[in-house]
């Protein structure tokens, strides 16, 4: 539904009552795959507040060993490199097109969360600082490990703040 907006720039009131109805709109009519918006139930006691919530699909990588011939190898400090497998990258980009992928770092020099979308990835394809890996030891493997991951470096994404 189209809403008028108020005509008075000045009456604040008017212009927040508009902007419940854009938000209300907004979630009522626009749907997206496996990820679901809402009205923060917070602006029922602070009408000041976010306006929506949306959940996504998420998938937690919970890393611990560090990539000890990173720099070696791509030019990544191992405190910050990170890998995830090509198979489920391409996994989430047919099934979850927009799934948040958490990294919960656990090295013994750098322990962050951090988390990314399949865009990020995209991006860093682009920028060349997402590097293919072949595990020469999977070459034949018949118990669906991986055969090739994509190291980066995690600080290129960004962090989930406590």
């Amino acid at each position: 539904m189209m809403y008028n907006p108020p005509e008075n720039n000045e009456n604040k009131e008017e212009w927040c009552t508009y902007g419940e109805q854009l938000e209300l709109d907004f979630i009522k009519n626009n749907k997206f795959k496996h990820t679901a918006l809402c009205i923060n139930p917070e602006k029922d006691t602070d009408k000041f507040t976010f306006d929506m919530r949306i959940n996504f699909p998420c998938d937690l990588k919970s890393i611990t060993t560090p990539w000890r011939l990173s720099k070696e190898l791509f030019g990544i400090p191992s405190d910050y490199a990170v890998s995830i497998n090509q198979k489920d990258l391409r996994r989430y980009m047919k099934l979850y097109p927009n799934i948040c992928i958490i990294f919960d770092v656990k090295y013994p020099n750098y322990r962050c969360i951090h988390f990314g979308f399949i865009s990020d990835f995209l991006k860093m394809m682009g920028d060349e600082t997402l590097h293919r890996h072949e595990y020469k030891n999977r070459k034949t493997d018949t118990q669906g490990n991986a055969k090739v991951s994509y190291i980066f470096d995690i600080r290129n994404l960004a962090v989930l703040k406590g």
